[in-house]
């Protein structure tokens, strides 16, 4: 391949990564996952921070978990949909990381 060629060729990988990481910086921002109870009557909705944006407690709930219970709960599912988008990051990370 020319010089001019292999420019080129180095171009447009610059752009497709730009394009790529721009892609997923949006993914990034916007990503939530949710974990549920066992029982499904509590959800927990995490973003990518890990910080809770939203508990759903089904009409049941109260009944299906205790005060005592509820707290722990929230915490540990917040805690598992955390985990999950962190593991789903991690799989993306080695997908897309460079050859030296």
């Amino acid at each position: 391949m020319t010089e001019i060629g292999d420019a080129a060729a180095l171009l447009a990988d610059v752009q497709r990564r730009e394009a790529e990481l721009a892609r997923l910086d949006e993914e990034f921002r916007t990503a939530r996952v949710t974990a549920r109870s066992q029982d499904r009557t509590v959800t927990v909705t995490v973003d990518v921070r890990g910080h809770v944006v939203d508990v759903d407690l089904a009409p049941g709930a109260p009944r299906a978990h205790p005060p005592e219970r509820l707290g722990p709960l929230i915490v540990e599912l917040a805690a598992r949909a955390a985990g999950s988008l962190r593991e789903h990051y991690e799989r993306r990370a080695e997908l897309t990381r460079v050859p030296r």
